[in-house]
């Protein structure tokens, strides 16, 4: 038998998924929303109705970025999002730092692309990807990747 080899290049696409601390903290969110619920119902409160939009947020915040992702490969990076879809090349990236006090994150800085595909110096705008396992690889990938240095 012969073995066949695949045509065009091969790129290494690395997927980094998120950290298991948000099923912790959609839990949590979940729970305190229910006891918010368990107390409307005992008596009616406006400040229990306020903090139970703050917990549905929450819980809505956490479970987006535990349904997110970002995927590497050899031009860029991509985060999926169930609400968002993002693709950044190297190119484009200006800094990258880690961020947060409950997750801590990563936060990239770029810029975006112009419509005839350069990259636009004078426009800055930032994203932060989701906390994901091997978060230290990932950074220094694209800490090492990045081609635009700031001055």
């Amino acid at each position: 038998m012969t073995q066949s080899t695949p045509i065009g290049p091969v790129s290494d696409d690395l997927t980094y998924r998120p950290i298991s601390l948000y099923i912790a903290l959609i839990g949590a969110g979940a729970l305190a929303a229910g006891l918010c619920v368990w107390s409307l119902w005992r008596q009616f409160d406006w400040i229990v109705v306020v903090f139970l939009l703050g917990c549905l947020y929450a819980t809505w915040v956490f479970s987006v970025q535990w349904r997110s992702h970002v995927t590497l490969d050899d031009q860029g990076l991509s985060l999926h999002s169930p609400i968002q879809r993002l693709r950044i090349e190297f190119r484009q990236i200006d800094a990258v730092h880690e961020s947060g006090r409950i997750t801590r994150r990563l936060v990239i800085t770029y810029h975006p692309l112009r419509e005839n595909g350069l990259v636009d110096l004078e426009t800055l705008r930032a994203t932060a990807l989701p906390a994901v396992e091997r978060q230290d690889e990932l950074l220094a990938k694209l800490q090492a990747r990045r081609t635009h240095s700031s001055a």
